[in-house]
């Protein structure tokens, strides 16, 4: 067996670590190109959030997925009426997303300080991306079901229920992995983002109100009523 000398330097290892708030291990650096970013939130999230507290680039990334399957969804969705819905629901439905993340960004980073975290604010916005771009996979998984129900009926009620449904649904598991990647940032539990939770799909139903109709017809109003997301629902029901 040939002994290197001992002025040569050995390679660099990299050694994976497990992190029993994350499923999977920390493995090398992800490949380039936004399907290794969806394997890896799929399957070993702590891989992401080694690379979003590395510094790389994985910002960008995971908002090039969140939005990319959020923008199919919205195309998908928008069958059900057809029309300028094509291009307004993905718009919307983007859009809506991402001002919902951002608005409870701030209140997020302050949430998690005040339980004890250390991590900072781009590592905050870094998990709040890994959630939002599960949230859009999950929703893309759901799409041909959704697309089905679309082609189906003609209820705008029961077609909204089963958006709102997928949705509810996909924004729970990405907070999940949220708050796991927090928990993973900082080694150390993370008391109190139950209610954040709640405040950011609050939040997120109402922009979702706010930027109707996604399902059925576009009505041509810029500027709808103010209306509280519970009460346009009741709404709907009951017109349907």
């Amino acid at each position: 067996m040939q002994v290197l000398p001992a002025s040569v330097e050995r390679p660099p290892t990299f050694e994976p670590t497990a992190d029993p708030s994350l499923v999977g291990n920390v493995g090398p650096p992800l490949a380039r190109g936004p399907l290794s970013v969806a394997e890896a939130l799929l399957k070993s999230p702590a891989t992401l959030v080694a690379e979003v507290r590395g510094g790389s680039g994985m910002l960008l990334r995971l908002l090039l997925v969140g939005g990319a399957s959020l923008l199919v969804v919205g195309l998908v969705a928008a069958t059900f009426s057809g029309g300028l819905q094509v291009v307004f629901v993905p718009l919307k439905l983007v859009s809506g997303v991402l001002l919902a993340a951002l608005i409870c960004l701030p209140s997020l980073h302050i949430f998690s300080c005040l339980a004890g975290a250390t991590q900072r604010f781009r590592e905050t916005l870094g998990a709040l991306l890994m959630g939002i771009a599960l949230m859009g996979l999950l929703l893309l998984g759901f799409a041909p079901i959704a697309w089905i129900f679309s082609q189906t009926t003609s209820s705008v009620a029961v077609m909204g229920a089963i958006e709102v449904a997928f949705l509810g649904f996909s924004t729970l598991v990405g907070l999940g992995l949220v708050r796991r990647s927090l928990v993973a940032l900082n080694q150390n539990k993370m008391r109190g983002l139950g209610a954040w939770s709640v405040l950011f799909m609050v939040v997120l139903f109402q922009m979702t109100t706010t930027l109707r109709p996604l399902v059925g017809p576009d009505d041509g109003t810029v500027l709808h009523e103010r209306l509280f997301f519970l009460t346009h629902w009741i709404r709907t029901a009951i017109g349907s």
